[in-house]
C-alpha cells in the first residue's frame, strides 16, 4: 500500500510545481526609485505614468521630485517647467503637494508659498518650504497636483523642461536635477 502512495504525492508536488507561474506585474509609483526605469535621482516625475480618461472627465497628475533614500539634501524651494499641449488639455486646478508626512506647509499649517502661472503650453510652479522651526526639507515631495480638464480626444505627454526646473536649498545653492519622467494622457 506505501509504494501506491508516494506516486501519488510525488504526481501531485509536481503538479504543484509547475503549474504555478510568476506573474511580472507593472507597478508605477512615483517615488520608486527602482521601478520603471527611473533616472538617477534627483529626478522629477509624475503619478500616473499612463491614463486614459473622457473628455467629460477631469484627470489628476501629480508632479514629483524625487531622491535617493541615502541622500536627500536639505531645499527650501522648487520651480517646476511643465510642457502640455494646450489643444488637447487646459489646466482645471492647481493645489499645492505633501512632503512626507506633512505638507508643504508651516507648522501652523498655513497656506504654503505657492504660486504658479500659465503661459500657453507652459505651467511654470514656485513653491517655498515655510516654517517657524526648520528652513529646510530632506525628503521625496510632492510638489503639485494638477487637474487637467480634456478639451478633445486624442494623445498628449506632460513633460518637465529640465533646463528651466530647479531645487533650491536655503543658501540659493542649485540642486542639480539628473532627469524626468513623463506621464502620457489618451483622452477617449
Amino acid at each position: 500500500m506505501r509504494i501506491n502512495f508516494y506516486p501519488k504525492i510525488l504526481f501531485l508536488l509536481l503538479l504543484f510545481v509547475f503549474s504555478c507561474s510568476i506573474e511580472k506585474k507593472a507597478f508605477d509609483n512615483p517615488v520608486d526609485i527602482a521601478g520603471d526605469q527611473a533616472p538617477d535621482p534627483p529626478y522629477l516625475s509624475f503619478f500616473p505614468k499612463l491614463q486614459t480618461t473622457s473628455v467629460a472627465a477631469i484627470c489628476s497628475v501629480g508632479a514629483y521630485i524625487v531622491f535617493d533614500s541615502t541622500h536627500a539634501p536639505p531645499f527650501a524651494g522648487v520651480h517646476l517647467n511643465i510642457e502640455f499641449d494646450g489643444s488637447i488639455l487646459e489646466i482645471d486646478t492647481l493645489i499645492p503637494g505633501w512632503i512626507g508626512p506633512g505638507s508643504m506647509t508651516d507648522s501652523n499649517q498655513t497656506t504654503p508659498l505657492f504660486t504658479y502661472t500659465i503661459d500657453g503650453d507652459m505651467l511654470d510652479i514656485f513653491s517655498y518650504y515655510l516654517d517657524t522651526e526648520e528652513i529646510s526639507i530632506d525628503s521625496v515631495t510632492h510638489v503639485a497636483e494638477i487637474l487637467f480638464n480634456p478639451l478633445q480626444t486624442g494623445t498628449t505627454e506632460l513633460q518637465y523642461d529640465t533646463t528651466q526646473c530647479e531645487v533650491i536649498q536655503t543658501d540659493d545653492t542649485i540642486i542639480q536635477i539628473m532627469g524626468s519622467r513623463t506621464a502620457t494622457i489618451t483622452i477617449e
